[in-house]
Formats: C-alpha cells, sequence, structure tokens
C-alpha cells in the first residue's frame, strides 16, 4: 500500500547551473556538463493515475510495449525486483517472467489478459515459441499495426531452470489480431505471430528504432548466465546492425544491411536510445539518439551522447576528441555535452519545435549520477549532489539539442512523493525500465516524436507512465533493508506551454512579436503558432495576449515587465537577446 501527498510540479524554475562536478576515472568523463534548473520552454507535470487501482493491471518491468487504437498492448517483462533479490537468489525463475498478454485501455480504466502458455488458453504456441516471447529486455519497434521484436533475455531451457540466454529471434506480432484474441476472440494466439532466427538479433539491453524502412538495432549485449550481480556483464554488440524486413502478413524474412564497426566507445547497454527530428537543408531530417548508458569497462557510466543518421553510421559527438577521453580531452572541451542526470534506461518522450529547431528528450527516473537535492549537506552551490554509485532516482530532466547541435540538460522536478508502508515510510524511486505511452490526439511526425509547436498554450496531457522497477533507496545492491519490486503504477504526465512564448523558447519577448506580426492574418490550429487567445485566428487578440505576458516566463508566469509598443520591438531585439540569460536567472 502507497501513501500520496501532493503532486509534485516539474515546473521551470530558476535558470542556475549544476558547476560540472568531479567523478571518479570510472565513468567516461570525470566532469559534467552543469544541468540547468528549469529554463525549458515548458512545463512537465507527472500525477499518479487510477491510484485507486479500479481495474486490473500488473506489475512488470523491462517488457515489450505497443499500442492498438487507444490500447496498450504488453508483452513479455518480468514481475520480481531487481536482479538478484528473489529470497531463492534465483533471478529471473519462471514464476516471475509475464506469460500472458495484456491490453489495457487507460481512458476507459479496463484491461483485458491471456495467457500464451502452450496448452492455456487455446495460444498455439509451442514451449520454445513462449520462451522466445516472454523475456526481459528485448528491443522492440511498432511500425503501422505490427510490432517487432528481437532477442531479449531469459529462461531458455524447459529442463535446466538455471539456464539462461539471450535469443536470436526476430518477431512480428499483428496488434489488432493479438487484441482481440485477448479479449476473448477465437482462433489462437499463434495465428498472429510470426517467427525468424538469425545471430543478428542475438540482442539484449539495447533498442531498434526504424527510419525509411530499415531497422536499427543499437548497441546492446548477448548474456547468456544468470545475473548474480553487478558486475556480470555479456558480449556487448558496440555497433548498429542494420536490416530490412519483409513481411506479407504470413511470411516473415529480413535483408541484413550494413552494420557499423564496432567501437570500444559503443559498449552499452540500457541506455536511452530515442528518435530525433531536424532541421536539414531545406527539409526535415530523422536520426536517432543515444543517450549515456552502462556500463564502461572500469564498471562506469557512459556519459557523452551518439548520434545515428538515417543509413546506421553512429558518431559519438566528442568534437574529435579522444572518445574515450584517456587524455582528459573530452573534459577539457567545454563544447562536449557530458550528461550528468537520468544514466539509465527510463521512460521518455520526445518532442521538437520548428520554430526554435531545438529536440527535447524528457527522461523520467532511472538511475543517475547527480540529484538536485539543495538542502543536502553534500550539495555544491547550485543544489546538485553526485554519486558516482548511480543511486536510483524519481527526478526528471530534458536534454535538449539545439538548432546549431550543441546540447543542453535541464532540471525539470520528479515524480509524484509516493511512500511505503514500512514502519518508517521510505520514498519510492520510479522510472527505470519503464515505457511512456502517447496519448490519443496528441500530433506527432513520422517517427512519433511530439510536434512541440502543434501542443496548445496551457496544460496538455501527452500520455502516461506505465510499469518500471520501484526501489524505496537510492541503492539496493549490497544494502540489507533495501528493496526493490516491479510497479503497476499509471503516472499522467502533462506539457503546459506559456501563453504568448510564440517561438517556443520559454521566454515571451521581442521575438514573439515578430513570429506574431509574420503570421498576422493566418489561419492555424486553434492554440497553436502565435494564436494565443485559442481561436484559430492570428489577429490582434493575439498581440493583446503577448503584450500581457511581455517578460513572462515559466519560473514567473506574473511579470511586471511593461510590453513595448509594436515600434519599439525591433530596437529592443538586441537587447532582449543579450539579456536574456540574465533575466531568465
Amino acid at each position: 500500500m502507497t501513501r500520496p501527498l501532493t503532486t509534485v510540479s516539474l515546473s521551470a524554475a530558476l535558470l542556475l547551473g549544476a558547476l560540472a562536478a568531479p567523478l571518479t576515472a570510472a565513468n567516461q568523463t570525470a566532469t559534467t556538463t552543469p544541468v540547468i534548473v528549469g529554463g525549458a520552454p515548458y512545463q512537465v507535470d507527472l500525477r499518479q493515475y487510477d491510484a485507486e487501482r479500479s481495474f486490473p493491471r500488473p506489475s512488470l518491468h523491462s517488457f515489450v510495449a505497443g499500442e492498438h487504437s487507444g490500447q496498450w498492448v504488453v508483452i513479455g517483462g518480468l514481475t520480481n525486483g531487481m536482479h538478484g533479490f528473489d529470497i531463492d537468489n534465483d533471478t529471473i525463475p519462471e514464476r516471475k517472467q509475464n506469460a500472458e498478454v495484456w491490453v489495457i485501455d487507460p481512458v476507459a480504466k479496463t484491461s483485458w489478459s491471456r495467457s500464451l502458455v502452450p496448452g492455456e488458453a487455446n495460444s498455439g504456441l509451442t514451449d520454445q515459441q513462449l520462451l522466445t516471447l516472454y523475456t526481459a529486455n528485448a528491443q522492440f519497434e511498432q511500425v503501422g499495426d505490427r510490432l517487432y521484436i528481437t532477442g531479449g533475455f531469459g529462461d531458455d531451457s524447459l529442463v535446466d531452470p538455471s539456464s539462461r540466454d539471450t535469443f536470436d529471434y526476430l518477431t512480428a506480432v499483428d496488434l489488432p489480431g493479438i487484441v482481440d484474441w485477448a479479449k476473448g476472440g477465437t482462433g489462437q494466439a499463434a495465428d498472429h505471430i510470426r517467427q525468424t532466427q538469425d545471430d543478428l538479433f542475438k540482442v539484449t539491453g539495447g533498442d531498434m528504432l526504424e527510419i525509411d524502412g530499415q531497422m536499427h538495432l543499437v548497441f546492446g549485449q548477448d548474456f547468456n548466465q544468470p545475473y548474480n550481480g553487478n558486475a556480470v556483464n555479456g558480449e556487448y554488440t558496440k555497433q548498429v546492425r542494420t536490416f530490412t524486413i519483409q513481411d506479407d502478413g504470413t511470411n516473415l524474412g529480413f535483408t541484413a544491411g550494413q552494420s557499423s564497426t564496432p567501437e570500444s566507445y559503443f559498449r552499452r547497454r540500457d541506455l536511452n536510445v530515442f528518435p530525433t527530428v531536424r532541421q536539414g537543408e531545406g527539409q526535415l531530417e530523422e536520426g536517432i539518439t543515444v543517450l549515456s548508458g552502462v556500463f564502461t569497462s572500469s564498471r562506469g557510466a557512459w556519459t557523452v551522447p551518439v548520434e545515428i543518421d538515417a543509413s546506421g553510421v553512429p558518431a559519438q559527438i566528442d568534437y574529435g576528441n579522444n572518445p574515450l577521453n584517456s587524455d582528459g580531452s573530452l573534459d577539457a572541451d567545454p563544447r562536449v555535452f557530458k550528461q550528468a542526470m537520468n544514466n539509465y534506461h527510463s521512460a521518455k518522450l520526445g518532442m521538437f519545435s520548428e520554430a526554435s529547431g531545438a529536440m527535447h528528450e524528457v527522461l523520467m527516473g532511472g538511475i543517475t549520477l547527480q540529484e538536485y537535492d539543495p538542502d543536502n549537506p553534500a550539495a555544491d552551490a547550485y543544489g546538485f549532489v553526485t554519486d558516482v554509485e548511480l543511486p536510483n532516482t524519481s527526478q526528471v530532466s530534458s536534454v535538449v539539442r539545439g538548432a546549431d547541435g550543441a546540447y543542453q540538460q535541464h532540471y525539470l522536478g520528479a515524480y509524484p512523493e509516493l511512500y511505503t508502508d514500512e514502519e518508517t515510510p521510505q520514498l519510492m524511486r520510479f522510472g527505470s525500465n519503464a515505457e511512456f505511452f502517447l496519448a490519443d490526439g496528441i500530433e506527432t511526425y513520422d517517427n512519433g516524436v511530439i510536434k512541440l509547436d502543434a501542443l496548445p498554450f496551457g496544460e496538455t496531457v501527452v500520455g502516461y507512465v506505465y510499469g518500471g522497477l520501484i526501489t524505496n533507496a537510492p541503492h539496493v545492491f549490497r544494502n540489507p533493508v533495501a528493496l526493490s519490486s516491479a510497479s503497476g503504477e499509471i503516472f499522467e504526465v502533462a506539457v503546459t506551454l506559456l501563453a504568448g512564448d510564440y517561438n517556443r523558447d520559454g521566454l515571451v519577448d521581442a521575438a514573439d512579436y515578430t513570429v506574431w506580426r509574420d503570421t498576422l492574418g493566418q489561419q492555424v490550429t486553434p492554440g497553436t503558432g502565435a494564436d494565443g487567445s485559442g481561436d484559430g485566428d492570428i489577429t490582434a487578440a493575439d498581440y493583446a495576449v503577448w503584450r500581457n505576458q511581455f517578460g513572462a516566463t515559466l519560473a514567473a508566469a506574473a511579470s511586471t515587465t511593461a510590453a513595448p509598443e509594436p515600434a519599439a520591438v525591433l530596437l529592443l531585439g538586441w537587447a532582449a537577446v543579450l539579456g536574456r540569460g540574465r533575466r531568465r536567472g
């Protein structure tokens, strides 16, 4: 049982930076890029949803997720806590693997489930097929109404209960059919599942994304033994594996493409990989970005991001410095972004603004190098505490890639404060191995990135976070009183935009007047562009919104700064730009 407290607002606050914090040599870099407290052009709030658990749903982490007609499809995953914490020290006993297909309708607060176990519920699967489907940490990508899955880790033997392996299967799941079957429809689950097998797919803890018809299987490892502590590693792929799927609904095949050259600085797993949008030459371009992950050869976290182009070629953004930092050049170069927060796979959402050219990735919880804790005696001058042991965290940040390619990280807040029902209640930490599900009606680019400019001013519920791990302490390993569990919680995620901020940079200033002036008389989707009044037309009413909001930020929505008349705006343009940082700070 949990005890909810008042929801914590993940609001943009003061524009302060965490000083570059010295870390141990175990991490890729000995310093991190200063984190900005607030300063993002949006506010994010996470709220506990259906706290009374009015409909059944599993407590689950590390699962495969899809979506069909506003309903979530959940396959595989684990119902226990972090590795090594079962009483019998059997890290993935069969009873902890999810053998059911779950369909969840978050709006109607209804769910359905049906067993995939051979001989039960008319699944039609073989024992081997079940083993390949109820894995943990598989890679997955939805293309239309088909969910594609590669690899994953789990029990690989019907005879030896201690045998574990990473699977080498590519699986296709027809979502409309499997949803109908899970709801009690006729036929068998096997009617909606196709598989093929190849060493190319023998990966766990990586990620998989599609661009222009090509699948890119990003990093990860091949792990083939029981997980008896975090000092154990498998064989890392250190590469991006590219392939094309052939799937006519009956036969599943693939054509292997060019795999990238393995590099030691791509020795990464359990990371945040996400689709991106950026301004190209005359058009928008899709790509992939990889943030942080574990482990370096000395058991630390990676801190420098990797960008992957549409053809699957990865490049660490190190500006030509030594990629492993053996000479300290990554630390010495201020251009190199070195990630400080949310360094492990977590729930996340991406947003792109064509107005500013910035790509925003919001990372919700997980495991982190730094936390914002200004009341902690160990905090630096800006309120950040560094813990090289990578504690569990409920804090939320966004990593922003600007139009110029430079990265920043913004601290946004935290999940709601929920406590355990122990004699001494402990704060629960969420987010690791959870998934984000987009809400119906949110406009996105083809790769699922939210169109930030299409979100109306004010608050919009953009989706939900479901599942993942819960811990009652920053560290669970080597902590005899710490506990971990799978989560069945759902958190509603809302994004708030500042009225009058027509260029989506988080500040109402002269640049927003220019957007209004240049689009005056146009019709837009209500509440987007320069439509501050929300009537769908760019008119004098929207100028009035800008005028009343002039000087406002999300940190100080009620500004007393007087708005200039239109004739004075251009004269103030450079002053507004030069003074922007000071005003926010």
